[in-house]
């Protein structure tokens, strides 16, 4: 059984697809990106990659789906046909 992790393109396609409304997580989007957190984060800080937090103190960072999409296509960054079905 291949239990192999997703390349960062499929990752892209995953994450800026249409089919889940749930908001991503700052690993997620670095992983996808195929950066670090800390650069994530500076796109989020910067303003970049619109976000809000969740919690209490710190929270926690959340990017919705949409703004994630339209960071990639404000960069050209391509993700894959499959994010742009269903």
């Amino acid at each position: 059984m291949s239990t192999s992790q997703p390349t960062s393109g499929e990752l892209l396609a995953e994450l800026a697809g249409y089919g889940s409304d749930e908001p991503l997580r700052l690993a997620q989007v670095a992983r996808a990106l195929g950066v670090s957190d800390e650069t994530a984060r500076r796109e989020v800080h910067s303003g970049r990659l619109p976000s809000y937090r969740v919690g209490t103190g710190r929270g926690t960072i959340r990017i919705e789906r949409e703004a994630f999409r339209a960071y990639l296509r404000a960069r050209g960054i391509p993700h894959g046909r499959a994010a742009l079905t269903g």
